[in-house]
């Protein structure tokens, strides 16, 4: 009995112990990323919405993103650890490298460790400010007014604003360089006029940017015309169909919209010839010009008189479908060989290329075609015809299909 009791006391000893010891925690997980913060200001002023980059060497590709807050401030989270060059894009075009210099070979690179947050306190460069007045060619303000600045070399906006309800605006860190600058009116479909009361691109008058220093381009207006109109298809409107009016004069004077949900667009073009093209969306993938042509050599033009409205009402054309499968004489998929639509007729082809499983597919206008197939090492007309005078013809009509599937014979 006595020793039935000292077993039961020691058990409940040993138990008590374990009971109270403590409990080891599971091992946390090893930190394998850093991070990277820090401001932006100009002087001693913040500056907010710039977009902070971070880049790997040699080529400056962009891994990381955020923006600087209205105190100027940024952090990038879970950063690998590893060195890295940060880019700084201001709200004007202005772009710069740590630390303050403008091109990447110049910029220093900073080491991100595990665990850890490098903190960068970044300073603008020496920049200017670029502002003005936008009016009609009347002399009135024009509220909302588009302004772009580019680059002499070309390319796209650095930056867009917009002119206030009295027609001023104001650039802020623009590129100390020259520079042209594009104004539209406020209206969608509005076309670009360059500084100062030029029609285009490389007619326009260099802006010069000088550090410290604020550069004005006060901008009128040139009358113009009104284009607008509707797009439809079996009475139907059609969204989304891109708008595009050529000047007959100068490729330079173009200018684009697109349709609402009801099929309207609207454009704002110089006055002048122009030649309109609709790009029709995904479905067809085919281009129509004004008045039902299929290419542009068949349009008609367009006459935009100043403060005149030209109304147009323009249908969808009709559209066919050809498509086939071509395998080689033991049944396997001939893959990545070039399919040519002709239309001899008319002079025009469309090309295509035999996916993996050997077919192809193409949207072309309703017509005749001949078809032939390039594979690299062989000709070949459809239906296995060795000349396109011996070629099927491939009859295409609106809304239908036509299918085409052709074996590769042996060439001689």
């Amino acid at each position: 009995m006595r020793i039935q009791t000292r077993r039961l006391a020691r058990a409940l000893s040993i138990g008590l112990v374990l009971a109270l010891a403590p409990v080891t925690a599971a091992a946390a997980d090893p930190v394998t990323t850093g991070s990277v913060a820090g401001t932006l200001v100009d002087g001693s002023t913040p500056v907010a919405d710039t977009a902070v980059e971070l880049l790997v060497l040699p080529y400056g590709v962009r891994v990381r993103q955020t923006r600087t807050d209205a105190a100027g401030a940024f952090r990038i989270p879970e950063v690998p650890p590893r060195t890295y060059v940060l880019r700084f894009a201001l709200p004007g075009g202005l772009v710069q490298f740590h630390p303050a210099v403008p091109a990447l070979d110049s910029a220093a690179q900073i080491a991100v460790v595990a665990g850890a947050e490098t903190t960068i306190h970044e300073s603008v460069m020496p920049h200017g400010t670029l502002g003005g007045h936008v009016s009609t060619d009347a002399g009135d303000p024009a509220p909302g007014a588009r302004i772009e600045l580019h680059r002499i070399t070309g390319g796209g906006p650095l930056v867009t604003v917009l002119a206030d309800q009295a027609g001023n605006y104001l650039i802020n860190y623009p590129p100390t360089d020259q520079l042209r600058v594009a104004v539209a009116a406020a209206q969608r479909g509005a076309t670009n006029q360059w500084a100062h009361r030029r029609r285009s691109y490389t007619e326009a008058d260099p802006v010069t940017i000088t550090p410290g220093r604020h550069s004005t381009v006060d901008e009128r207006l040139f009358p113009s015309g009104v284009v607008t109109g509707r797009f439809t298809r079996d009475g139907a409107p059609v969204p989304n169909v891109v708008v595009y009016a050529t000047s007959q004069a100068s490729t330079a004077e173009s200018v684009s919209n697109w349709t609402d949900a009801d099929g309207v667009f609207r454009l704002r073009p110089y006055p002048g010839s122009y030649r309109l093209r609709f790009v029709v969306p995904a479905g067809t993938g085919l281009d129509q010009w004004l008045g039902g042509a299929e290419s542009e050599s068949a349009t008609r033009p367009v006459q935009v008189g100043v403060g005149s409205e030209v109304v147009l009402h323009e249908q969808q054309l009709s559209t066919g479908l050809v498509s086939g499968r071509l395998t080689d004489a033991t049944g396997q998929p001939s893959v990545r060989s070039a399919v040519i639509v002709y239309d001899t007729s008319r002079g025009r082809q469309f090309q295509a290329t035999t996916a993996d499983d050997g077919t192809w597919f193409k949207t072309v206008w309703p017509g005749t075609y001949s078809v032939r197939y390039e594979t690299g090492t062989q000709v070949q007309w459809a239906t296995g015809k060795q000349s396109p005078e011996t070629a099927d013809p491939v009859v295409v009509a609106a809304d239908t299909r036509t299918v085409v599937d052709d074996v590769l014979l042996l060439s001689d």
